[in-house]
C-alpha cells in the first residue's frame, strides 16, 4: 500500500476501461511493429542469399552427339561419254567462242579462240581430230563434217604441251542439221516417201 508524507494511506487510483483498452492497443501495436521488423529483416536476408547464389556461375554442361560415319555406297564406274579438258591451271586461261560444234557432212564451222594462255599466240596453235573419218580440222581450227557421228577436236599449243582443250563435234547426215534445235527432224525423208507412194498409185 502507498502512504503519503504524513503516513496516511493514499487512495488507490481507479483505471477505467477506456484507459485499459488504450494500453492494450498500444501493447498490441508495439508487438505488431516488432513482428513486422523481424519479418522485414528475414526477407532482406533471404534476398541477399538469392542474389549471391544467382551471381555464382554454374558450369555449362555440353553434350556432344556421337559422330556417325555416313555410309557411302560407290556407284559402279562408267566409261565417260565425253572427253575432259586437261586440269592444267593454264588451260583455264583459254577462252573459246564455243566448246561444241554442230555441222552437216561437208559443212565447216570454227571455234574462235578469244583468249590465249600466257606466252602463246596463233602461231602456237595445234589442231587435231580424234576421228578424221567423222570430222577433219585444218591448222586454223576450221572443222569440216566428213561422215555422220560424234568425235572431238583437240586444241594444243606448241609452247604449252600440258594444255589440251577438247571441242565436241556432231556431224549429221542426209543434209539434216546436227543442231539439237532441229532435233534431227526427218520431215524431208517422210515427205519424199509420201510422194513416192502417191506416184505408185
Amino acid at each position: 500500500m502507498a502512504y503519503d508524507q504524513n503516513g496516511s494511506q493514499r487512495p488507490r487510483k481507479r483505471v477505467t476501461r477506456q484507459v485499459l483498452r488504450r494500453r492494450q492497443f498500444t501493447a498490441l501495436a508495439i508487438i505488431a511493429l516488432i513482428v513486422l521488423l523481424f519479418v522485414i529483416l528475414i526477407a532482406h536476408g533471404c534476398s541477399k542469399d538469392d542474389t549471391k547464389s544467382s551471381k555464382k556461375t554454374t558450369p555449362a554442361v555440353t553434350t556432344t552427339a556421337p559422330v556417325v560415319d555416313p555410309v557411302v555406297t560407290e556407284a559402279p564406274t562408267e566409261v565417260p561419254t565425253e572427253a575432259v579438258t586437261t586440269a592444267n591451271p593454264a588451260a583455264a586461261q583459254v577462252q573459246l567462242s564455243k566448246r561444241e560444234v554442230f555441222v552437216d557432212i561437208g559443212e565447216r564451222d570454227v571455234a574462235i579462240i578469244q583468249s590465249y594462255p600466257d606466252g602463246s599466240s596463233e602461231a602456237n596453235e595445234i589442231w587435231e581430230s580424234k576421228d578424221p573419218a567423222i570430222a577433219s580440222v585444218d591448222n586454223l581450227g576450221y572443222i569440216t563434217g566428213v561422215s555422220a557421228g560424234e568425235t572431238y577436236v583437240i586444241l594444243k599449243f606448241s609452247n604449252n604441251p600440258g594444255i589440251e582443250i577438247e571441242i565436241k563435234v556432231h556431224v549429221a547426215d542426209n543434209g539434216l542439221s546436227a543442231s539439237p534445235a532441229n532435233g534431227g527432224s526427218t520431215d524431208t525423208a517422210e515427205t519424199t516417201t509420201t510422194t513416192a507412194s502417191a506416184g505408185l498409185l
